[in-house]
């Protein structure tokens, strides 16, 4: 079976000599370009480093201080096989990172904050709905002080679904 060579899932059954999913080529035709990655070993170091900024994990639920690398490393070798992260690459730099778990939730942040304001959260989670839509629904739970959070996912079609305690519920059905 071809992959895609940008996020190396499986290709659709394409008509020409595309090496690209149709997702990733309409990445590829944003102006600038943005590209998915599988996340890999030589991501680690710097997803640590965007992981452990207080900035970043303020908004996560399962964590609430920096990683050490022992346990980022333990996380990333035991990851189940239907969970994918991708690294979100965007005017030739590593910019943040996008996935979907094995339970369908979709989780994104852009570690590089020069990023942010420029479309890419918006056309990263757009890609990841798109590349898994067979998956729907999908899933995502934001704070509800993530206000910049609440915005992406709402205006890439996601909707509130309930709560529980600060933690707001959203789905996504194509």
């Amino acid at each position: 079976m071809s992959v895609c060579e940008n996020c190396r899932q499986p290709l659709e059954a394409t008509t020409g000599s595309s090496s690209l999913c149709e997702p990733c080529t309409a990445l590829s035709e944003r102006s600038p370009p943005i590209r998915m990655t599988p996340l890999a070993v030589e991501d680690l170091e710097l997803m640590l480093a965007w992981r452990s900024n207080p900035e970043i994990y303020r908004h996560f639920r399962k964590q609430d201080s920096p990683l050490d690398w022992e346990s980022h490393l333990s996380w990333f070798e035991s990851r189940a096989a239907d969970r994918h992260d991708f690294v979100i690459h965007y005017e030739g730099r590593r910019v943040g990172c996008v996935n979907i778990t094995a339970t369908d939730e979709i989780g994104i942040y852009l570690g590089d904050f020069s990023a942010h304001g420029e479309g890419v959260a918006t056309a990263a989670l757009d890609w990841i709905c798109r590349r898994f839509e067979s998956r729907s629904p999908l899933i995502a739970e934001i704070h509800e002080d993530n206000t910049p959070s609440k915005r992406l996912f709402e205006g890439c079609g996601f909707r509130q679904r309930g709560r529980d305690g600060e933690w707001i519920s959203y789905s996504y059905e194509p």
